[in-house]
């Protein structure tokens, strides 16, 4: 399957043009940028808006490249209006330490209205609340219509509100949250839906949302690009063709696993030697 026929387009761009709309996590960066000098190359590529240089997917790559002052990266830019590029959010995950009361917790913090879950989720997605925090049988709510930087500052709150307290932090895909919500000690953060339109104002004012916020799902998902590292810096979009050709990789079904993740898109595989 060729990348045209998605509408996508690789090549070679200055990392120095690529806009990211999330903050990172920096012992992820730490990570991928030891696992790209163990391995010596650039696996999958950044996808990015081609109108914009909005970065959808790879902030992490993106970062671990500035830190090995690497000046070019690959780059898959897409059609960010197309269907195939999907937007959904990540949830926050605290696990509360035993004797933690996650309701003397929030009224302490304050801010936050007490209202039914189906109620939280509904305003969540009609975007009349900004950020809720959400348990088995009741969900805490901001009040009123935020501004982006007081969403920012709500669901940052939490994050220090969580190592302060020792709490763990986990993420999960906005459409499982039904699982934590089911465990014991465990309560969810999650932010109103957010647009594609809010993804490339943050990236182009370079107001931040917080690290795992938005979620993208890009069917067919480039990846395997595997380009050496050595080489990026002088690296040209016509020598990125001349290595993978047309983009005719091999398509994976959904729910392969790849570099220790699950994928719910197809995946295309672009290197296949």
């Amino acid at each position: 399957m060729p990348l045209a026929m998605a509408g996508f387009t690789l090549g070679i761009r200055p990392v120095a043009s690529l806009r990211p709309h999330e903050d990172i996590i920096a012992r992820h960066v730490d990570q991928l940028a030891s696992e790209m000098k163990r391995d010596r190359m650039q696996r999958d590529p950044v996808i990015i808006d081609g109108e914009s240089a909005a970065v959808l997917d790879g902030m992490h790559r993106l970062a671990a490249f500035q830190k090995l002052k690497i000046e070019n990266a690959v780059c898959c830019s897409v059609d960010y209006s197309s269907p195939a590029v999907k937007l959904g959010r990540w949830a926050r995950v605290y696990k509360l330490r035993a004797g933690d009361s996650l309701k003397g917790a929030l009224e302490a913090k304050g801010g936050m209205q007490r209202v039914p879950l189906a109620e939280a989720f509904s305003a969540l997605d009609r975007r009349e609340v900004a950020v809720a925090a959400l348990t088995g049988d009741a969900a805490f709510v901001s009040g009123g219509r935020m501004t982006h930087e007081e969403l920012v500052a709500t669901m940052l709150s939490f994050d220090r509100l969580a190592e302060q307290s020792g709490w763990e932090r986990s993420f999960v895909p906005e459409d499982e949250v039904d699982v934590p919500l089911q465990q014991q000690g465990k309560f969810v953060v999650l932010s109103r839906r957010i647009t594609k339109e809010d993804v490339v104002t943050a990236a182009r004012t370079g107001k931040l949302f917080p690290c795992k916020t938005s979620m993208h799902l890009i069917d067919p998902r480039p990846v395997a690009v595997n380009y050496p590292l050595a080489e990026l810096n002088r690296a040209t979009t016509a020598q990125l063709k001349a290595r993978l050709g047309d983009g005719e990789g091999k398509v994976l079904p959904p729910g392969t696993l790849y570099g220790g993740r699950r994928y719910k898109e197809r995946l295309l595989m672009l290197d296949q030697r």
